[in-house]
């Protein structure tokens, strides 16, 4: 599962980094800055340059930013995305606004193996969703390739990025058909290990049940998965189901 998702992150990395490091933004110069460190190490930061001044809003080893249209306000949102550089991680997305002509933050996390996987305004409303893909790599013995995700999707409401998965189903609901496919292809064939059938299995229910359906996945796979994946999913359903209400 974490294979693919890397697949899709990497991809969408490499496509915004082909747009232009500097634009305008507001009164702003947005730019993206490459330099090296102390160790030789080559790096980036995000600078805002206005009226000949200089202000640092990220460093990291690979660093990609666009403007979204996401609350309505003019202008659009800035949104950076931060890879640390490594096989396996980490991704870091800020998301910062002009209010009154001064930058704030609206939501900064590190998503680990996650990240940002999908900006698009689906209903037309002016207003681009956000789809986030939360990543489980490792979590209770499993290998990178086959540790879980649940993709999540969020809309700015009441100053606040809040979860909307319901209400724009389909990333999710692609993700959650994707593992069910897997899985059902890798009992068929009989001849996955039982953490790669975890990997599958743990995908399909925790997409499930972002989108209401884990009732529904978790009686399906109590039938059909052997009793060790269904005793990973019991021991670890408490972190795999954490809810995420709004962005952090």
């Amino acid at each position: 599962m974490l294979r693919a998702l890397r697949v899709l992150l990497a991809l969408i990395l490499v496509q915004v980094a082909l747009a232009s490091n500097s634009f305008s933004w507001g009164p702003y110069t947005v730019t993206v800055e490459h330099y090296r460190d102390e160790g030789g190490q080559e790096m980036q930061r995000l600078l805002l340059v206005k009226g000949g001044e200089e202000t640092v809003l990220a460093e990291d080893y690979l660093i990609n930013v666009e403007l979204a249209e996401l609350t309505g306000a003019k202008p659009p949102e800035l949104i950076a995305r931060a890879y640390s550089g490594g096989a396996h991680c980490c991704n870091a997305v800020s998301i910062f606004a002009l209010q009154d002509g001064e930058v704030v933050t609206l939501s900064s996390h590190d998503w680990g193996n996650g990240g940002l996987a999908l900006i698009r305004d689906s209903d037309g409303d002016g207003k681009a969703e956000l789809t986030m893909a939360h990543s489980y790599a490792y979590v209770d013995g499993l290998c990178y390739a086959c540790s879980p995700a649940v993709w999540r999707t969020y809309v700015w409401k009441n100053g606040l990025f809040v979860e909307a998965t319901r209400r724009y189903p389909g990333p999710t609901q692609e993700a959650m058909e994707h593992a069910f496919t897997a899985l059902r292809e890798a009992l068929e064939s009989g001849g996955n290990s039982a953490l790669e059938l975890i990997g599958h299995a743990a995908t399909y229910w925790i997409n499930a049940y972002a989108l209401g359906r884990g009732r529904e996945a978790r009686a399906w796979l109590a039938k059909c998965v052997p009793p060790e994946v269904m005793r990973w999913l019991e021991r670890n359903r408490i972190e795999l189901l954490r809810p995420f209400s709004a962005l952090p």
